[in-house]
């Protein structure tokens, strides 16, 4: 069933992998092999196509499969065929369906849409506003002492995160601290030490 759900929905061609469709794409699918399964059209499967669902559904993995809650559905109101939107709510446990979460856009370079926590309340911005002599008062500085609004606050973020990489970070033996990783070139020299003092004392191997 699968296999005939890959030739007949999919894309021809597609190489895109289930896994990395979202919520709402997910079960578009997972209703699409639902009607597959369920040749008679009648808008729900019997007990026994309920176990063959569940298997391919399972085989797909790209949405969580609660079978011990389905069960548990059907035998409290002794149902003998399940709807998909029964298996929808159950699949996912007593929770109900999962709620789409929210799609941070994101690029390679690693920024994102969403705003950060200090932009989201305009209130939580503190400043030290310094008094200043009533006769020589700056334009600037009466800009500067009005505190920011929320409409001052930005509403979209193409900045990054800002937070500090520890890609270069390494631990060298015999130190106790973390040093950072600068290239440093330690392969065998073979050219002369020369001294600082004199020339007669430079090595040379």
């Amino acid at each position: 069933a699968l296999l005939i759900f890959e030739r007949r929905f999919l894309p021809h061609g597609s190489t895109k992998p289930l896994s990395n469709m979202s919520n709402a794409q997910a079960w578009t699918c997972i209703e699409k092999l639902f009607k597959l399964v369920d040749r008679s059209k009648e808008g729900s499967l019997n007990l026994d196509q309920l176990v063959d669902f569940v298997a391919e559904v399972r085989k797909m993995d790209i949405v969580p499969v609660d079978e011990g809650h389905i069960v548990a559905n059907l035998q409290k109101d002794n149902l003998e065929k399940i709807t998909f939107e029964q298996f929808k709510n159950w699949s996912c446990g007593p929770d109900g369906a999962e709620a789409e979460p929210e799609a941070a856009l994101k690029d390679p370079f690693g920024n994102t849409n969403k705003v950060p926590p200090r932009f989201q309340d305009a209130s939580s911005f503190t400043s030290n506003v310094k008094v200043q002599h009533p006769c020589f008062t700056t334009t600037s500085h009466e800009i500067g002492q009005k505190k920011p609004a929320q409409v001052d606050m930005p509403v979209k973020w193409g900045g990054k995160e800002g937070t500090f990489t520890q890609d270069f970070e390494m631990m060298e033996p015999g130190k106790a601290s973390i040093s950072i990783n600068t290239y440093c070139n330690r392969g065998l020299r073979t050219n002369k030490t020369y001294s600082k003092v004199h020339s007669d004392l430079d090595i040379d191997f």
